[in-house]
């Protein structure tokens, strides 16, 4: 799915339930880290029904 412009989107961190916000790009994707616990979340945008997200733990711990 190909988007026209970059948009900022809100975002819940699903590990520490804080909100951040990251920067969709035209291909859909978007990656955030999280300023409170680490993790980093990649999302990408199949479809308008369809989300597809990462969670990656930072070095030595796991998720919550």
């Amino acid at each position: 799915m190909e988007f026209d412009y970059e948009k900022p989107v809100l975002h819940i961190c699903l590990n520490c339930h804080k909100e951040i916000t990251g920067i969709r790009d035209v291909n859909g994707r978007t990656k955030i880290r999280c300023p409170n616990c680490g993790t980093v979340t990649i999302s990408q945008t199949i479809s308008r029904r369809h989300i597809n997200m990462d969670i990656f733990a930072p070095k030595g711990q796991s998720i919550i």
